[in-house]
């Protein structure tokens, strides 16, 4: 009877460590996108002030990719949430560079995961 109360105190304890850590773990993450985020809508916002600065072009492309490669993967976001926004990222992504691989790739992945689920691919 001891060792149950033992062991059902450890589990609890155990348990209770791990729910820290994932939430630790959430927020990390949460902070990451959010970084990432700003940076993408800087390097927006500094592209449209002048759309034939290749340098700011370029810096659009890579501040977009990092943040919508971040998305597709984030543990913090729903699918509901990151497929879409992750789409309509590599979509802006290929508008600026259309031979972007990744972005196709990727693009196409999600595109798969809506077709193969039977549900419209969003727009925009």
């Amino acid at each position: 009877m001891r060792l149950a109360i033992v062991i059902g105190a450890l589990a609890l304890v155990f348990g209770a460590a791990f729910a820290m850590q994932k939430q630790d773990s959430l927020s990390a993450e949460q902070k990451k996108l959010t970084s990432l985020a700003k940076a993408y809508t800087q390097a927006k916002s500094n592209y449209a002030k002048n759309p034939k600065d290749s340098t700011a072009k370029k810096k659009l492309v890579a501040c977009a990719t990092s943040y919508a490669d971040a998305v597709l993967v984030s543990p913090a976001l729903k699918p509901t949430e990151k497929y879409p926004k992750a789409l309509s990222l590599y979509r802006e992504i290929l508008r600026l560079d259309p031979k972007n691989k990744n972005a196709a790739s990727n693009r196409d992945l999600i595109e798969g995961i809506y077709k193969s689920m039977g549900r419209p691919i969003p727009k925009g």
